[in-house]
């Protein structure tokens, strides 16, 4: 017989009678294969679901290209150069996707308006600050617009010697702003050297756009339809056509300049993920060559910055699922090298006679392993298949990107899941070589040598491998400590990077918690054996006589059950807290339940909102940047100003923001001495007869510095009407006092003297005290002359005399106004703070008067004394810079007021603090201090936000409230981006179905083990069991002593499983605590875990314990005791 002949005599007995090894082996190397091919393709199924779900949450508008060519002549022959390169590149680059294009342009340079007057045509020169009108032509401008007075123009271009005449339509908001309407005419003055020449516009209709949230309006319809309000200028739009743009404006000036922009509707559904880098580079191509032919050309687009973000997302989803699948392949690689050790134990015989033979170990190892080479190549072939289909038919439907639910995502056959099959099926069979070299290694004596006094250490334990793994698991969290995770930010390009060489420290760290368990389980069953001879009955003595003699192959099942329980565990924590975390960020970003913006909202916007149904409460919003002058020069915060008492039910707030509740920071806010309805009289200002025709204050001037210029500086007085209207009354210069000085009411001098009193007294102007209400004094202020340095000083007052129709003649002295505490000075921005004094020497009369103390000098700022009506300083809750109690002035579009900081918190909705910390004002009482100190209104808000009525219909009310603020406001509801972050697929939606599937496999290989052990424990110790039943040992102690063994494997195994799983999740998640953009997250992840998931792995691993305790009682049941005497060795 030839060596093939005795290969396949050897081969073909060998699966007679290990077909149940080969059995079990091929559905390890099977799942290996499989395995690493779902991850590959489920991988490449997030990919398109994430790329469909990033282009469906973007708006059209942002993904379109602007392609804007600036300052190129107005002349025809020009613009048709331009328009066909422009075009031709534009078809070149993106053509694969473009399914639109539309042109717009207007003319650039100062061409000041001017409009005729009654008397006839305008005349000379524009003024400098007259508007700017602005030509524009834009296509498809009469599809998306309607209507609403006049026509569309008719009449083409009319030129003259001096000028041009065109038709054009204005925007009915426009017209309404400069009082302009149809048969309106303007004239545009190109040039302000020759006021001559001219461009005669008439408007010949109004219109409206048909929907303002078209796609075609790309960023906003504002600029087209309403006046555009920049910082120097003034721009008014005029729509004409473009024949007539370049037939009547290029042809009789060709040397004018335009901005030309070509709007490129792109069809982002033939975007896939494997295009979307050829689509980037199509986008700097175009950019590329536009710039070549035309320098300083703009190439506008978010399709770049959201095919970045996709690509930076796909990284950070591919960190956590290639960590898990790496895992779940682990625990199935040590299932086939722990069942071939269990399944091969009996078999060593069979590879001892043949070394006895004459066989080297490379023969039988051969041998054994030839059958299992040829499994795997087949499961090389079969497993990616068996992924595919598994993915398509089981975890595609779990992946629910927002888009079209009837656009299925693309999954196929690919060769990368053939070339992570081929890897995992390699795997695989190293591992079976691996443990055949084992078994082929020792000769006939050697093997019943092990058999006799089987081996109380393992192979990595003699000769001190477990060191090394331990040493190696150091070093890696070591280099992941010092590098802050797997994920790291590139200074340079900003890009994300992950490090794939670390990603292996999760690996190592189970290895290593299992070389540890294999180390102290040895000794932890020999204490435990100790103890139980002396306490224990005899049948858990007898079990613990057991695991202590022979630890080895329980270390191996404690290992296997820790190792599934540790991934069933991070399973659950990972991708719960993944999507958590999504979902949370989103209700931080949102700030209020539904949250309604714009450029033209206003205060008196608050009406509309009280008008509207099934709103619960709402706050007006105002969101600017201050700078805070107690701080280094130069910080900046987020100051956001609300009503406290409705953000408690319109914002979500985290409890780990704040050792504050909500409601408790929100609490801190509330007015301490201001009453709306004015019944803290004290604190709303000094009242004044409802009559008062004159307003006068004694001043000692007295303390002013030898050095002070006078008149320097002017001295005002500011009041308030029941309305809450301000006005400002002018009191006079503030000169030396001298006897001769001449009074005279309303002039710019002291009206009165008494001694080194001075009298200043001013007209209470009659628009105050019209309608005979109540007015108030609230503010008393000094303003620098020209530049005048005002040295420090000090003003004493005494005495306000109110003069009234019913009052004496003399006029009547306001009592008491100089009460403590009623009057606070103004912030100034020097270092040393003005100061307002109670002192009996600065009295006039009575007991007391006011000193006004200044310790630098005056700036552009007043200086001065008010009523703050309300708190003061302003009450905030600050960011997580601040401590309870700073007192901090702060500036706001040169203003300044004093704040003190009540509470604090970490983090507060849409505002981020590792970005810029931030302040939370009353807004009512900031409005307020603003007034009394400068006279003028804090901006507009920027936003509203709301919360509804619960239950009620969210589209009717989002519905209503979009009829009273127009079609120009944005509204944007909280539900819905949370919605839309739980599905995204690169943020940990949809991901249970892989962990689930996962586990399910694992749980599968754990039930195989234990069963596969249980049988061979019994068939291995049935000498034992034998000698113990013949020695008295019933069959209930038989099983007591079996369950009792198994139970303490599954404890040990599940319980260090568990711990290991929850330390690993946190640990993994938090190096994942970053955005696409490599910040941190915000608000910072906090770890869940899916309870119920847990639980069922758990379940499922405790099921497979019992029912391996049941399978080994029913093998031990079956053993013949004379039989297993007899034949005993």
């Amino acid at each position: 017989m030839g060596w093939f002949g005795a290969l396949h005599w050897l081969v073909a007995r060998r699966l007679r009678s290990s077909w149940p090894l080969l059995l079990i082996t091929s559905f390890g190397i099977l799942a290996a294969v499989t395995m690493m091919s779902v991850g590959v393709i489920y991988t490449r199924a997030l990919a398109e679901g994430g790329l469909k779900h990033m282009l469906a949450s973007t708006s059209p508008r942002v993904l379109n290209i602007h392609l804007i060519t600036q300052n190129r002549p107005l002349g025809p022959a020009d613009y048709q150069a331009l328009r066909s390169t422009v075009e031709e590149i534009a078809q070149a680059r993106m053509g694969f996707m473009l399914r639109a294009m539309e042109r717009y342009g207007f003319s650039q340079g100062n061409t000041r308006m001017m409009r005729p007057s009654a008397e006839g045509p305008a005349q000379g020169a524009p003024a400098l600050d007259a508007p700017t009108g602005r030509p524009f032509f834009l296509t498809g401008f009469q599809d998306h617009s309607e209507i609403v007075a006049g026509n569309w123009p008719q009449s083409g271009p009319a030129l003259h010697e001096k000028g041009v005449e065109l038709e054009a339509v204005m925007g009915e908001r426009a017209a309404k702003s400069m009082a302009l309407d149809v048969g309106s005419r303007v004239v545009l003055v190109p040039f302000l050297t020759d006021p001559e020449e001219r461009i005669g516009i008439t408007i010949v209709g109004l219109a409206v756009p048909t929907d303002p949230g078209e796609e075609y309006w790309m960023n906003s319809p504002l600029n087209f339809f309403d006046v555009v309000d920049t910082d120097d200028r003034i721009i008014v739009p005029f729509y004409v056509t473009e024949e007539s743009f370049f037939g009547g404006m290029g042809t009789k000036y060709p040397s004018l300049v335009g901005d030309f922009t070509w709007w490129l509707f792109l069809d982002t559904s033939m975007m896939n993920a494997s295009n979307v880098v050829s689509t980037r580079e199509a986008l700097r191509g175009l950019e590329s060559d536009v710039n070549q032919k035309f320098p300083r050309t703009l190439v506008l687009s978010g399709l770049k910055v959201t095919i970045k973000d996709f690509r930076r997302e796909l990284l950070l989803a591919q960190v956590p699922i290639f960590l898990f699948l790496s895992l779940v392949v682990l625990v199935i690689l040590y299932f086939l090298a722990l069942v071939m050790g269990l399944l091969a134990g009996a078999r060593y015989d069979e590879a001892a006679l043949l070394r006895s033979r004459g066989a080297s170990i490379l023969q039988v190892t051969g041998l054994l392993v030839f059958v299992e080479g040829i499994v795997a190549l087949a499961a090389m072939i079969a497993g990616p298949f068996l992924a595919l289909a598994i993915v398509r038919y089981l975890l595609l439907s779990t992946i629910n990107p927002i888009g079209d639910a009837e656009t299925t995502l693309p999954v196929g056959i690919s060769l990368d899941m053939f070339v992570m099959g081929a890897i995992g099926g390699v795997l695989a069979l190293l591992v079976l070589v691996g443990s055949s070299i084992n078994r082929a290694r020792p000769s006939m004596v050697e093997s019943l040598r092990d058999r006799a006094r089987p081996p109380t250490l393992p192979l990595l334990q003699r000769y001190y491998i477990d060191l090394v793994v331990l040493a190696a698991v150091v070093f890696v969290l070591w280099q992941i400590q010092g590098r802050e995770g797997f994920v790291v930010r590139d200074l340079a390009t900003k890009d994300v990077k992950v490090d794939l060489v670390l990603l292996v420290g999760p690996i190592l760290v189970l290895l290593g918690v299992a070389v540890v368990v294999m180390r102290v389980l040895p000794w932890l069953v020999r204490i435990m054996a100790w103890m139980g001879e002396r306490v224990a009955p005899a049948w858990a003595a007898f079990a613990l006589a057991r695991l202590a003699r022979d630890p080895i192959p329980y270390g191996a099942l404690v290992i296997i059950l820790m190792l599934s329980a540790a991934l069933g565990v991070f399973g659950a924590t990972f991708q719960a807290t993944l999507s958590l975390s999504q979902t949370e960020q989103a209700l931080y970003r949102a700030g209020g339940e539904v949250v309604i913006g714009g450029p033209n909202l206003s205060r008196s916007d608050v009406d509309k909102l009280a008008d509207t149904p099934f709103i619960r409460s709402f706050t007006p919003v105002v969101r600017v940047s201050a700078s805070l002058l107690d701080w280094l020069p130069g910080t900046s915060v987020t100051l956001l100003a609300v009503d406290p008492e409705a953000m408690v039910d319109i914002v979500w707030f985290r409890e780990d923001f704040a050792e504050e509740s909500l409601a408790g920071l929100m609490a801190t806010l509330r007015p301490l001495s201001f009453s709306p309805a004015g019944t803290d009289e004290d604190a709303l200002g000094i009242g004044l007869p409802n009559d008062a025709e004159s307003l006068g204050v004694w001043l000692n001037l007295s303390g002013l510095h030898e050095n002070t210029p006078l008149p320097g500086f002017n001295f005002w007085a500011r009041i308030v009407d029941s309305r809450g209207r301000m006005h400002n009354i002018f009191m006079g210069e503030i000169t030396r006092p001298s006897p001769n000085t001449p009074g005279g009411l309303g002039q710019n001098t002291p009206a009165g003297q008494d001694g080194s009193w001075t009298l200043f007294e001013a007209e209470i102007p009659e628009v105050v005290v019209a309608q005979g209400e109540q007015i108030r004094l609230v503010t008393l202020y000094f303003s620098r002359k020209s530049f005048s340095r005002i040295p420090p000083g000090r003003i004493m007052m005494d005495d306000i005399t109110v003069k009234s129709a019913s009052g004496p003649p003399e006029g009547l002295v306001v009592e008491g106004y100089e009460g403590p505490g009623r009057w606070v000075p103004l912030v100034n921005r020097g270092q040393v703070l003005d100061q307002v004094e109670y002192t009996p020497q600065a009295a006039r009369s009575g007991t007391r008067g006011l000193v006004f103390s200044w310790g630098e000098q005056f700036g552009e700022s007043p200086r001065g004394i008010l009523m703050p009506g309300g708190s003061f300083p302003l009450p905030a809750v600050g960011g997580p810079d601040f401590n309870i109690g700073d007192i901090i002035r702060v500036k706001v579009q040169g203003h300044l007021f004093p704040i003190i900081i009540r509470e604090t918190t970490n983090f507060f909705p849409s505002v981020d603090p590792t970005n810029k910390n931030f302040l939370i004002l009353p807004i009512e009482q900031y409005r307020q201090y603003v007034r009394r100190a400068y006279n003028v209104n804090i901006d507009d808000p920027g936003a509203f936000w709301l919360s509804l009525v619960p239950g009620v219909d969210r589209e009717q009310v989002l519905t209503s409230v979009a009829e009273r603020f127009g079609s120009f406001a944005s509204y944007r509801d909280r539900n819905v981006l949370v919605e839309t972050a739980q599905r995204n697929p690169l943020t940990g939606g949809g991901w249970n179905g892989l962990t689930i599937l996962s586990l399910s496999a694992i749980t599968l290989a754990v039930l195989l083990t234990l069963i596969i052990h249980a049988v061979v424990a019994i068939h291995t110790g049935r000498v034992d069991l034998t000698v113990a039943r013949t020695l008295g040992f019933s069959r209930v102690q038989i099983f007591l002593s079996l369950a009792l063994e198994r139970v303490m494997v599954a404890a040990i195994g599940l319980g260090v499983g568990s711990a290991v799983g929850v330390w690993l999740g946190r640990w993994v998640l938090g190096f994942l605590d970053i955005t696409s953009r490599g910040r941190p997250v915000v608000p910072p992840m906090v770890l869940v875990v899916q309870e119920w998931l847990v639980a069922l792995v758990l379940f499922g691993l405790v099921a497979a314990s019992l029912l391996a305790i049941l399978v080994a009682a029913v093998s031990a049941h079956r053993l013949r005791l004379a039989d297993v005497l007899r034949t005993g060795e």
